[in-house]
């Protein structure tokens, strides 16, 4: 390996390099939240530098199956569902890549609760507490699950559960 003769100019390329490639992957990025209906017509907001992870979320998640809201479950079951994406629910999700994974955890890990002392970690909504707390006397489907959520949210395929019908 042949020594670097000039090691200043080196490194200005590099960091040169890397700038440019960060510009291009935020704007990719950018680019890719911009054109998703999903979040224009999302009702709850976010604080600007979690939104790219909220629309990442939305784009991952809502492809397969509803969305849910980040505090139906806790920061450490959206941590264990972030950190499995091949064994997702028995699933394997391809093409999860570690950047997109670090974005969404920062959304979800910001909007999702801790989980209460003595709680068991759900893995499911129909375990969750803080589900049951948000539908007190109402008469829930069975079995209790994200794909049941239309029958009362109407919008909840564009993200929108305050909306009733």
């Amino acid at each position: 390996m042949k020594p670097i003769k000039n090691k200043k100019r080196y490194l200005l390329l590099t960091i040169a390099i890397i700038t440019i490639g960060w510009s291009t992957i935020m704007g990719s990025l950018t680019a890719k939240v911009m054109a998703n209906p999903i979040g224009s017509k999302s009702v709850d907001k976010v604080a600007d530098n979690y939104r790219v992870g909220k629309e990442l979320y939305l784009e991952n998640c809502s492809t397969c199956h509803i969305a849910i809201p980040p505090a139906v479950l806790p920061t450490e079951t959206w941590k264990t569902i972030l950190e499995n994406p091949l064994n997702h629910y028995g699933t394997r999700l391809e093409g999860i890549i570690r950047f997109n994974q670090v974005l969404m955890w920062q959304y979800l890990s910001t909007y999702s609760r801790p989980i209460s002392v003595n709680e068991r970690e759900p893995k499911f909504i129909a375990q969750s507490r803080y589900f049951f707390a948000l539908h007190p006397g109402v008469d829930l489907p069975s079995p209790v699950g994200h794909t049941s959520c239309v029958e009362c949210h109407s919008r909840a395929s564009e993200f929108d559960f305050r909306t009733l019908d």
